[in-house]
């Protein structure tokens, strides 16, 4: 099959990231090195994943601190420090959170025992969540991207008013939970280690943040610590439901369908570079349909990786998905 006629294919309304898989061995350059020998020297560059999640770290405590000086202002210093600080710990947690994805496809480290290890004790603590159970939702998504049974589905809904108090109030966070139950349920007898290391990330999430609490509550008194409460179940949830649904939520999807029954279709944009886009869109999310259609990628290789899909002909369907998260917001907004 040519290339030029895969692109096309590419080009259409959905990814038809099952049938990539079924064709990937049909491309080649113009040298004709086939594509799966060209992603051989693609190997992840682990420091650069740890040094990304440090900014996250970094953006956390400078928000932290701010917040805590901004809360001794007087009343008006209490209002900056409560609305500032929950957008920033939202914000922050949310670019931190991106990076159990890279755990779920252990890209933290060589082994995949450290890399797990690393991913809970560095990203799933904050939402209490080990990368093994996010591991079986994800790899699902995957299985099932673009039908009914996609258990990370945010991109069901449209994106309008109630949507967004939805998010904003903290039922979404609700219904992707109830969403997810079916498959964190273990369906076989799990090992005792992982068992107890789901319950270890837990507890170990649910002490640490009450130690943030109490030290924000100290040093920055009730404002500093309402912030914190805010930014991780207010703004980081909204953030989370939003940016999916911009990275997957088709311009063919109507609001009046109910996507829980009729199948919505894969559907992934490109998003630009620039520092608010790998910010929003960490740990690759700015570029997520590189890794729908290749996951095996880490995604501190997507600059080669683009340039892989460019050399067996791929251009043209990556164009088509290029836009900016300010584009796709008012693309989708309230579209009916």
């Amino acid at each position: 099959m040519p290339p030029v006629f895969i692109a096309h294919q590419f080009t259409a309304h959905e990814d038809h990231s099952a049938n990539f898989a079924a064709i990937r061995t049909e491309l080649f350059d113009a040298d004709g090195r086939p594509f799966t020998a060209l992603l051989k020297d693609l190997q992840p560059d682990y420091p650069r994943v740890w040094r990304d999640i440090a900014v996250g770290y970094l953006g956390l405590a400078w928000t932290a601190v701010s917040t805590v000086w901004l809360a001794q202002l007087g009343l008006p210093g209490m209002i900056a420090a409560i609305l500032f600080g929950a957008a920033g710990v939202g914000f922050w947690i949310a670019y931190v959170q991106l990076f159990i994805h890279e755990g779920a496809h252990a890209n933290l480290a060589k082994e995949r025992k450290t890399s797990d290890l690393l991913c809970d004790l560095l990203v799933g603590w904050m939402i209490g969540t080990s990368v093994r159970k996010y591991r079986k939702v994800h790899f699902e998504h995957h299985r099932a991207f673009g039908t009914r049974t996609d258990a990370e589905n945010t991109y069901f809904r449209p994106l309008d008013g109630a949507f967004i108090v939805k998010a904003l109030t903290g039922w979404r966070v609700v219904e992707v939970l109830l969403a997810r139950s079916r498959l964190t349920a273990p369906k076989a007898a799990s090992k005792p280690e992982g068992v107890l290391r789901d319950k270890l990330v837990l507890l170990g999430g649910i002490t640490a943040h009450l130690a943030i609490l109490a030290a924000l509550l100290l040093t920055g008194g009730p404002a500093a610590a309402l912030a914190w409460v805010m930014g991780v179940g207010v703004v980081f949830p909204f953030l989370g439901a939003l940016r999916q649904l911009l990275e997957h939520r088709s311009l063919e999807a109507r609001g009046a369908v109910d996507y829980r029954e009729v199948d919505h279709g894969a559907y992934t944009r490109l998003f630009g570079t620039g520092p608010f886009a790998r910010l929003f869109g960490a740990a690759g999310f700015n570029r997520h349909l590189l890794h729908h259609w290749e996951p095996s990628v880490s995604y501190t290789c997507f600059d080669e990786l683009e340039e892989v899909f460019e050399r067996v002909g791929m251009g043209p369907a990556m164009d088509a998905r290029r836009t900016t998260y300010g584009a796709a917001f008012r693309a989708l907004y309230n579209r009916r």
